[in-house]
């Protein structure tokens, strides 16, 4: 074991001048970051062996990252259930919508405080505790606004993903980073699949109180998270070059002026992205000035950052090196988003293709999501042993996104009639999206400067938390218009064929949408045959208007195939240094030939 020296393993031969005297000043400016009595594994040709204290440190993250999917992916399983309380209120959106906006504004703050303060494990168990609290708040709601409060205390829990990503990665080896990514996405599939099946079950057994009585396992989750991370995560105390410097003047060297502006700009963009085709229309100028205020905001903090300051939430440098360095974090800046974008047509879109054209059952409907999560927790893993044990990211990245958009483009071909395709293409899209998070998430980590590393996830989850919420808004407004110009013409055409009275056709059209099977047989003309073809036009109107959804995510897979190619070796920085160990390490070979030194000694 040794303690920070600073130094870093590169070749200079592999490098360009630029890359290189980028790479002398990086190392420079961590030697000022971490002190030198900082703990470092700085071995970098041989393992360390790790020992019950790391274990357990990394199943505290696994567990934080499994109850924070869990709380992400069960409400929205019965979102409809949850509207039936409280009257279907327009404002049932933010029930889903609210973990991610609270996860966009605070985790790059979250994270920075972490940086400056090196206070990862305060931050973890604090978050967790008010998820706790929120989760408690949750089940005795009478009015959809506490249920969205409980739902915002939740989200500051989530807010901390960023680190719950960070710190396994920067307690093993840089090797392994892949591997330990996969590990937790692991947890994150887990969490994905029991949530939305429980809380499916729950309500399947009783309508009314079955998600409420979710919250309370959740709650009890949070609450085994906070003690597991407080009594399972154990780093030594870390130090920074700000050390020497009181409270105040270490606030000051947060970027706080882009966190006003971040904070300001995307609650002002989000909010005004889930308010436009829901409580009000696109054209409505509540959503407008919402959207054209955080986008004149958001456009005064890039700005800011680019011409203001060096050394913000888009710290400089984050985007020097070159290929190696900069231009890697920037290209996966736009996967994350590009991934956001083709997962979140499955997430949201596929369980309402599911429920319009195959399955009503709550509990069913649930269980016919699984197959992307199985497929992904399945697959994880090999991609990250792929990328561990080939040093590289570009190939798994381009066959992962490629397997990725292959699944979006075969849910683009679902008729009403596919139920079994439609299980397949989603299971094949868990195959592909099993791939980009990990390996982004581990790239990002190698081509980033360590005392930057969570600001730098941080950035790439907001990033990502845009890229579902932009993307879920387009989709959605694609949707409706499909279906408000499809639906009429489609049942119309049907049913005019079948016989039906033209004077009966807009009250008949109302009824079959609603679902109001009583009041069809009262309409003059209708007959069971004018019904069962009319059902089936509505399915193919569904269909039709839903595909666009998959066509429109398909091109991004694409385009993020492509940017692959132009990604940084990372090879150079897979090795076994430990940037910030819970223990002292040492080396496996060295261990051993200590152990046999000592019994000879003995003899």
């Amino acid at each position: 074991m040794a303690f920070n020296s600073g130094k870093e393993a590169f070749s200079p031969a592999t490098l360009s001048t630029d890359e290189e005297n980028y790479v002398s000043e990086k190392n420079y400016l961590e030697q000022l970051a971490s002190p030198s009595d900082n703990l470092v594994y700085d071995n970098v040709e041989e393992e360390p062996e790790l020992t019950a204290r790391t274990w357990i440190a990394l199943g505290a993250m696994f567990l934080l990252n499994l109850v924070q999917v869990l709380a992400l992916q069960g409400p929205p399983a019965v979102l409809s259930f949850i509207g039936s309380d409280f009257a279907n209120s327009p404002a049932l959106t933010w029930v889903p919508n609210s973990l991610s906006l609270v996860q966009a504004v605070l985790s790059p703050l979250l994270c920075s405080i972490s940086d400056t303060f090196q206070v990862r494990k305060s931050l973890l168990v604090g978050t967790s505790i008010i998820s706790f609290i929120g989760a408690a708040i949750a089940p005795g709601s009478h009015s959809i606004y506490r249920l969205i409060v409980a739902q915002i205390l939740i989200g500051i829990g989530f807010a901390s993903t960023p680190l719950a990503l960070t710190v396994p990665s920067e307690i093993t080896p840089r090797k392994w980073r892949p591997l330990v990514q996969a590990f937790i996405n692991i947890a994150a599939a887990i969490g994905a699949t029991v949530g939305p099946l429980m809380i499916g079950a729950l309500t399947r057994h009783n309508p009314g109180q079955g998600w409420r009585r979710f919250y309370w396992f959740q709650m009890a989750l949070w609450g085994a998270t906070t003690i597991c991370i407080f009594f399972g995560y154990r780093p030594p105390k870390r130090h920074t070059s700000l050390d020497h410097l009181p409270f105040w003047q270490k606030v000051r060297h947060l970027d706080l002026a882009g966190f006003a502006l971040l904070t300001v700009g995307l609650t002002f963009f989000l909010t005004g992205l889930n308010l436009g085709g829901g409580l009000y229309t696109w054209t409505n100028v509540r959503p407008l000035t919402t959207l054209i205020l955080g986008l004149i905001i958001l456009f005064a903090f890039c700005v800011y950052e680019w011409k203001g300051t060096k050394t913000g939430i888009l710290h400089h440098d984050l985007f020097r090196g070159g290929k190696e360095y900069g231009r890697t974090y920037a290209i996966c800046l736009g996967l994350i988003f590009i991934e956001a974008f083709m997962l979140f047509a499955g997430v949201v879109f596929y369980p309402i293709m599911t429920e319009n054209l195959f399955e009503k059952d709550p509990f069913l409907v649930v269980a016919r999501e699984m197959p992307v999560w199985v497929c992904a927790l399945s697959t994880t893993g090999l991609w990250g042993l792929w990328s561990v044990k080939t040093k590289k990211f570009r190939e798994p990245l381009f066959f992962g996104f490629l397997i990725f958009t292959a699944g979006i483009v075969g849910l683009a071909t679902i008729q009403p009639q596919d139920s079994t395709r439609a299980i397949v293409f989603y299971g094949l899209t868990g195959i592909g999206f099993a791939c980009p998070l990990i390996l982004i998430i581990a790239a990002i980590q190698l081509c980033s400067p360590h005392h930057h590393v969570a600001t730098a996830t941080a950035v790439i989850t907001s990033a990502r938390s845009m890229g579902a919420t932009i993307s879920t808004a387009i989709y959605a407004a694609t949707l409706n218009t499909g279906l408000d110009s499809k639906v009429p013409t489609y049942t119309a055409e049907a049913a005019l064929r079948a016989g039906l009275p033209a004077t009966s056709i807009e009250g008949f059209i109302e009824a079959l949408v609603s679902g109001n099977i009583a009041s069809l047989a009262k309409i003059p003309g209708v007959t069971p045959t004018i019904i069962g073809l009319s059902v089936v036009a509505l399915k193919q109107a569904f269909a039709d208007s839903v595909r666009v959804v998959y066509i429109i995510a398909a091109p991004f897979g694409a385009l993020a195939c492509i940017a692959c190619f132009f990604l940084g070796d990372q090879k150079n920085k897979m090795d076994y240094r430990v940037e910030a160990p819970v223990e002292d390490l040492h080396a496996k070979q060295h261990h051993g030939n200590d152990a046999e030194a000592a019994s000879e000694v003995r003899k």
